[in-house]
């Protein structure tokens, strides 16, 4: 299923994730070993990202696939905690 949805060849999943280290790309955290870890796309060009927890897919999503928005998030925890 997640060949046909985002047009990946065969092993290129298991490629991704031992290219992130077998963890999510965003949180580092999350393993995929009690849920397979999402694959992540651009919306816009199809093209894949990388492989994200749910938690972190969430996220992007709801940043709106927004560096922008990320940048301000960090910008707003740095800035709580000094």
């Amino acid at each position: 299923m997640v060949m046909k949805t985002y047009g990946l060849e065969a092993g290129a999943y298991d490629q991704l994730y031992i290219e992130q280290g077998g963890v999510c790309a965003i949180c580092r955290r999350a393993t995929g070993a009690s849920k397979r870890l999402a694959v992540d796309h651009d919306h816009e060009t199809g093209r894949v990202r990388g492989l994200l927890c749910s938690v972190c897919n969430k996220l992007v999503g709801y940043f709106r696939d927004s560096p922008e928005a990320f940048r301000r998030g960090a910008d707003y925890l740095e800035r709580s905690t000094s």
